[in-house]
């Protein structure tokens, strides 16, 4: 078999091949022999069906004949390839981010994911792939912000972030062994999003509608980057640390079955203050009415999973406050302003932003910018 180094995933699904699956997913099953694939369907991102990378559902045959045989033992048949197809879509830190998620830190992740059969990812051209368990066959459902949410669903991912954040709370392997990633102040993403503004204007421009909800604000959206800067190089830089998702919209979470949940796309995964992932999920997951109602005792519960997972210095409740107050900038300026409603549709990317700046001005968050 060639090398990582010489093997990558190509950008045509007609041109995939056993021998790069084979190269990817025998890395954690020495032995492994992808035999023959058969590419079922192909969905690209920018088309509402996918965002930053595009998706290949395969089926897959695996050779029965010595350590192969072993090897293939529980594996599927079918999977999901997550790639980039044609032209990036995204910077390569990005994918590499996500790839070395899935090597790296998933094996030790506590939480709800795909399972994970395989990864490579080139950093001469950027290409990718990601061999995932195709979640339709467990019969997932995928929400977004026009279906409700229940408080069970929100209460299993809140357990899930605080089962990740519980596991590397101020843990000495965010300066080690993850030491490669970003963090707020900057790395990774966080370095380009310094430099988003011309980007959101341009949505802007194209877009009235966004300026429209942004009004109330009474604040332009130079000022909304330079207050989120401000929050990143600070609160978010500096509060209780741990290992974030980083990207937890309410469309990057799966429902299982009853109430059960988990989490997808690690992306702009990174090291920084656990409050970045609970704000997030908490605002886009919940309609403007269930927040105002149910984000206090929500904050609470996940408080008191980061005791049970066994932090000792929990924050209190008036901390949590304000840090909850402060990092609903980042999900509004760099989740949504800055993502083309081409990604998502316009119904799913108007409300995102609706329920974002209305988290802002229900907590007075302008009031809490660090000078």
């Amino acid at each position: 078999m060639q090398p990582l180094t010489e093997i990558k995933f190509p950008t045509d699904p007609s041109d995939l091949t056993p021998s790069v699956f084979t190269a990817a997913m025998s890395v954690d099953r020495p032995g492994l022999v992808v035999t023959d694939l058969e590419v079922v369907q192909a969905f690209y991102a920018a088309t509402g069906q996918a965002s930053t990378a595009d998706r290949v559902i395969l089926n897959l045959e695996y050779s029965k004949e010595g350590a192969s045989a072993a090897a293939a033992e529980g594996l599927p048949r079918r999977v999901v390839l997550k790639t980039m197809l044609v032209a990036p879509h995204a910077p390569a830190v990005m994918y590499e981010t996500e790839v070395r998620f899935y090597r790296e830190i998933k094996p030790h992740v506590p939480f709800e994911t795909p399972a994970y059969y395989g990864a490579l990812f080139d950093p001469d051209s950027g290409q990718f792939g990601i061999v995932l368990e195709d979640l339709a066959d467990r019969g997932v459902v995928f929400p977004n912000v026009t279906m409700p949410t229940s408080m069970g669903q929100i209460r299993s991912l809140l357990r899930n972030l605080a089962a990740l954040h519980a596991k590397y709370w101020e843990s000495p392997k965010l300066e080690s062994d993850f030491a490669w990633m970003a963090t707020p102040k900057g790395g990774g993403m966080e370095e380009l999003f310094k430099g988003l503004v011309p980007a959101i204007m341009g949505h802007i421009e194209a877009e009235p509608w966004r300026a429209k909800i942004l009004e109330p604000l009474g604040r332009s959206v130079p000022d909304l980057h330079e207050d989120m800067l401000k929050i990143a190089a600070g609160p978010l830089e500096h509060g209780p640390r741990t290992l974030l998702h980083g990207d937890t919209h309410l469309g990057n979470t799966y429902l299982t079955a009853g109430d059960e949940t988990g989490l997808l796309d690690f992306q702009l995964s990174l090291r920084g203050c656990y409050s970045r992932d609970l704000t997030y999920i908490l605002t886009t997951a919940l309609s403007v009415e269930d927040r105002r109602k149910h984000e206090p005792e929500l904050i609470e519960f996940y408080l008191s999973e980061l005791a049970r997972g066994g932090v000792e210095k929990v924050p209190t409740m008036d901390e949590a406050w304000l840090l909850h107050r402060q990092s609903a900038y980042w999900g509004l300026v760099i989740g949504w302003l800055t993502c083309p409603t081409a990604n998502y549709g316009r119904e799913i990317t108007e409300e995102n932003i609706r329920r974002l700046t209305q988290i802002l001005i229900d907590l007075d968050s302008l009031e809490t910018v660090p000078a």
